[in-house]
């Protein structure tokens, strides 16, 4: 892929330099070969390229949102990915604050999408040459109130980002098939989907199932990509044992922090696990085996080549002593352009995690900046939770808290005090959230209080809620 710079001239350079016409994505009934991967991307550039302005895709359908996010590039343009799930109001606020020109996947009030119709008639045409600072994709942040920050990428941060398992000696090759269960409309498209067809091996896309080592041998199966939710789910079925699990040579683990009987699990049956450190920002920051978590407890794993990472105090740039914990702050290969509407970035991207690297060179992650908590695999802020409850009109006050949870890593509990004279119920609250936001920021139970608690210097006493959330989910067991 000597004369490749970018996915589009990299898709046709593959169409035309495989002897086997091999079969690139994979859902359900349909598929994709390479070849008809390349004609699609084609035509839909064909079909985009009079326009100016980003592309917003945001379809369950991942045949359609692949060939949509490489048309877009083809025809110059910025992809703009959402996923189908985030509300119509959400959606149509980050459509107007991006100023995208084009729809693809979905109706919003006041907007028609393009069809697959009008996708797939033109003749094909040649990728529109771009420089690589431009922006190549456009991807939502996990904020919960209001609009989410939207992370540009350029196109050299992509092209990057999606060769670092070919970079890594991932082993898969032609004729494997990996299973991709989580949402692609975010950097899992930029760092495994695209990456897994430049080592020409076929992508298959599925909902997650208990079941997971049944459908990795029913579907011949030799690499996937698990948050740990997943591994402890599966975990209750069959163990992580049998002719499924054997198969699996290529297991990779991300999304958040493992807890200490999933890495001693994963270090007795799965060694050569990749488990990836990263964020839509900068998605592949450091990489690391199972033993390494065993052996240092928080590690994240060793920063990858080219990644340079500075700790200072929280909302500084004053360097912390070497080896104390700071924010972590980063700059590499991957790096995004900066957030839509706001400044550009500079060197080094604040990443809001707090850590440490140790004397060995081992990056560890030990909290966040803003209080974030992963639920499920996915990064959740308590105060923007609770700032988004808030903002309902018979809400005097609220706090949310995380507790720990087997299953999910952590579950959210809030605590409201009612406006005067309103008579709130949780399931309206639940149903209010439901239209606003996605439902891993929902919390799980609902707790109405007089006035929240606070502490000797009057504010609040987040240890008094905690405690009162531990026993009322004890109660409720």
């Amino acid at each position: 892929m000597a004369d490749a710079a970018d996915w589009p001239s990299l898709i046709i350079e593959l169409a035309k330099s495989t002897k086997s016409d091999w079969v690139a994505l994979s859902q359900g009934s349909e598929q994709l070969t390479i070849r008809e991967l390349a004609e699609r991307m084609q035509k839909t550039a064909a079909a985009l390229r009079d326009g100016s302005g980003p592309v917003m895709i945001s379809t369950p359908d991942a045949l359609l949102h692949t060939t949509a996010v490489l048309g877009a590039g083809a025809a110059g343009r910025p992809a703009l990915m959402v996923d189908s799930r985030v509300p119509d109001q959400l959606a149509l606020e980050i459509y107007r604050r991006t100023r995208a020109t084009a729809l693809i996947g979905r109706d919003l009030p006041g907007l028609i999408a393009l069809s697959e119709r009008e996708l797939n008639e033109r003749l094909p045409i040649q990728p529109v040459g771009r420089s690589g600072d431009a922006i190549n994709t456009m991807l939502l942040t996990s904020g919960s109130t209001g609009v989410p920050k939207v992370v540009q990428r350029s196109i050299s941060a992509d092209f990057a980002a999606s060769h670092n398992l070919q970079i890594l000696g991932y082993p898969l090759g032609e004729g494997d098939r990996y299973l991709l269960m989580v949402p692609f409309a975010s950097a899992v498209f930029i760092t495994i989907l695209m990456g897994v067809i430049i080592l020409r091996s076929t992508v298959v896309i599925g909902a997650f199932g208990e079941d997971l080592g049944q459908r990795f041998a029913d579907q011949h199966i030799s690499g996937a990509y698990c948050v740990p939710t997943m591994l402890r789910l599966a975990q209750l079925h069959d163990g992580l044992q049998g002719p499924g699990w054997d198969g699996l040579r290529g297991l990779m683990v991300g999304g958040e922090q493992l807890d200490a009987e999933s890495r001693e699990r994963l270090a007795k049956y799965f060694p050569d696990a990749y488990l990836f450190y990263g964020m839509s920002e900068h998605p592949n920051v450091a990489l690391a085996r199972p033993q390494d978590l065993l052996e240092r407890p928080g590690c994240v794993g060793l920063p990858l080549p080219m990644r340079d990472l500075r700790f200072v105090h929280p909302g500084t740039q004053d360097d912390v002593e070497q080896s104390k914990e700071g924010q972590i702050l980063l700059r590499g290969p991957e790096l995004f352009s900066g957030y839509v509407g706001e400044e550009p970035i500079g060197d080094w991207f604040a990443t809001g995690d707090i850590g440490y690297r140790d004397k060995d060179g081992f990056l560890y992650v030990t909290g966040r900046v803003n209080d974030q908590v992963n639920v499920g695999g996915n990064r959740v802020s308590t105060v923007e939770v609770s700032a988004l409850i808030d903002a309902h009109p018979e809400v005097l006050s609220c706090a949310v808290v995380a507790i720990d949870d087997p299953v999910w890593t952590t579950k959210l509990i809030a605590f409201v005090v009612r406006a005067e004279g309103a008579e709130l119920l949780a399931d309206d609250l639940v149903s209010w959230l439901k239209s606003r936001t996605t439902a891993y920021r929902i919390p799980r139970a609902i707790y109405f209080l007089d006035r929240l608690p606070v502490d000797t210097s009057g504010k609040l006493s987040r240890q008094t809620l905690v405690k009162w959330a531990i026993e009322a989910e004890k109660c409720s067991m």
